[in-house]
C-alpha cells in the first residue's frame, strides 16, 4: 500500500469512526497557536476536525521540534492514551484557527465501558494508521525524495477539486513540512525545483503552488525501486 493509498483509507475509516461517535461528540474552537494537548499530558481528548489545521510534534533535546503528523479537515486521532493509559508522547498545536468535534477521555471511557465494539473501530483505525506509518518509514529509507514530495503535495489538493490546475497552500513552513516527510528542506526545494521544470506544478506565491498535471504528479509519487 502506498502513501495515497494508505491516505484514502484513512479517511474513510475516520469518517466512520467520526459517525460512530457523532452522538457524544461537541464543537469546540481552538486558537491559531493553541495547545489541544502538550507532551506527557494524560487528560486530552479524542478530535474530529471540521477545519483548520493541526501539528502534532516532539522536541528535541536540543530545543528542535521535530513534526510528526500533519492533521486536516476529516482527521480523527488524539486517542492513543485512552487506549494504552500513558500520557501523550507529543505535542498538539493548532497551525490556524481550528474548528473540531470533540470527546474528553472521561466520556470515551465511558462509552467504551458501555459499548465495547465502538473500541474495535478505534483499533482499526490506529492499526490502519500505524500501517501507513510503515509505508512511510519504508519510503524514507530508499531513495526517493521526489515521489514522496509529490506524494505529500497530492495530499494537499482537497478531495472536493477534480480538475486542473488547482492550488494547493503548504500547510505548514517548508522546514516542518521536509522533517514530516522525512527529508532536508533543502531536498524539499530540489524537488519542487524539478516538478515545476517538467510543468508538473508551478510556484505561485510564499509556500503556493498550483498543480497543472495531476495525472503526472501520482506518476511522480510512484515509490523508486
Amino acid at each position: 500500500m502506498n502513501i495515497a493509498a494508505s491516505a484514502l483509507e484513512l479517511h474513510h475509516l475516520a469518517s466512520q469512526t467520526r459517525q460512530l461517535f457523532k452522538e457524544y461528540l461537541h464543537v469546540r474552537s481552538f486558537q491559531k497557536d493553541e495547545f489541544l494537548w502538550m507532551e506527557g499530558e494524560t487528560s486530552g481528548m479524542l478530535v474530529a476536525i471540521r477545519s483548520g489545521k493541526v501539528k502534532v510534534y516532539r522536541l528535541l533535546p536540543t530545543g528542535r521540534s521535530i513534526t510528526l503528523y500533519l492533521f486536516g479537515p476529516g482527521d480523527v486521532f488524539g486517542f492513543l492514551p485512552f487506549l494504552d493509559g500513558r500520557p501523550y508522547p507529543a505535542y498538539a498545536q493548532a497551525i490556524d484557527t481550528v474548528e473540531a468535534e470533540v470527546m474528553s477521555r472521561s466520556a470515551l471511557l465511558e462509552v467504551l465501558r458501555t459499548e465495547p465494539e465502538v473500541a474495535l473501530k478505534l483499533i482499526e483505525l490506529l492499526g490502519l494508521r500505524l500501517r501507513a506509518a510503515f509505508d512511510l518509514i519504508q519510503n524514507i529509507s530508499t531513495p526517493g525524495a521526489r515521489s514522496r514530495v509529490a506524494s505529500a503535495l497530492l495530499g494537499l489538493i482537497p478531495d472536493s477539486v477534480n480538475d486542473d490546475p488547482v492550488a494547493i497552500k503548504f500547510p505548514v513552513a517548508a522546514h516542518e513540512l521536509a522533517a514530516a516527510i522525512g527529508i532536508a528542506p533543502e531536498t524539499l526545494s530540489r524537488a519542487l525545483s524539478s516538478l515545476a521544470d517538467e510543468d508538473i506544478i508551478r510556484r505561485i506565491g510564499h509556500g503556493r503552488y498550483r498543480v497543472l498535471d495531476r495525472k503526472e504528479l501520482r506518476l511522480a509519487a510512484e515509490p523508486v525501486v
